[in-house]
């Protein structure tokens, strides 16, 4: 069983979106200092590093990240090969049927368009608008993406996220996909149980 880590790192100044909360570590107890363990405190935003976005964030009506099934997080996944495209459409799935889209009703798209991976991107290719409605018609219940956000840097409409959260899509963003070959896999991408939480990082892995 080959297990791959999609997951971008969080440690202090990692990448993290303009005016959001930076991603911070230290050691409150160190045992070069003697104290009997090493513990340590984080500050971080919810979408920081790699993260699933919760219906929440987008709508003040839609499910906190605790209240959504975990079993969305969890499946058959497709890397759909992106790279080189201006933007994300249905013409990339060319050559599936409706069935095989249908097995595994979570996608993932590699679009390699995040360059340096310490330096947060500041255009990306974005999903079309007919995209969200074609894969839900198809059974998809997420995508996920190697880009910051499923809306350009500067949206405040985010009409994106309110297109896939009118089919009840959800979002996982800012993976990192660099070296996974298109193709079917497992994916495994847990948020943390945070009480009416708006997202959460998640460690998100495939299995193949």
């Amino acid at each position: 069983m080959q297990i791959i880590d999609i997951s971008r790192p969080l440690s202090n100044g990692a990448p993290h979106w303009p005016g959001d909360v930076p991603t911070a570590y230290r050691l409150t107890t160190e045992m070069a200092q003697g104290a009997s363990c090493n513990a340590g405190q984080i500050t971080l935003s919810v979408h920081a590093g790699s993260h699933a976005d919760a219906p929440y964030h987008y709508n003040p009506r839609g499910l906190a990240i605790d209240q959504v099934e975990l079993e969305r997080f969890i499946g058959p996944a497709r890397v759909i090969d992106a790279r080189r495209q201006p933007e994300i459409t249905v013409r990339l799935f060319h050559g599936l049927s409706g069935a095989e889209i249908a097995a595994t009703p979570r996608i993932l798209f590699r679009t390699d368009s995040w360059g340096d991976p310490n330096a947060f991107p500041t255009t990306w290719p974005l999903p079309d608008r007919t995209l969200p409605g074609w894969l839900a018609e198809r059974g998809v219940k997420l995508i996920g993406l190697d880009i910051p956000s499923v809306d350009e840097l500067t949206s405040k409409e985010l009409p994106i996220h309110h297109l896939l959260d009118s089919v009840e899509i959800l979002i996982l963003e800012c993976l990192d996909l660099r070296g996974v070959e298109p193709g079917v896999y497992e994916l495994i991408a847990l948020p943390l149980k945070l009480r009416g939480g708006d997202g959460s990082p998640v460690r998100a892995v495939l299995r193949r």
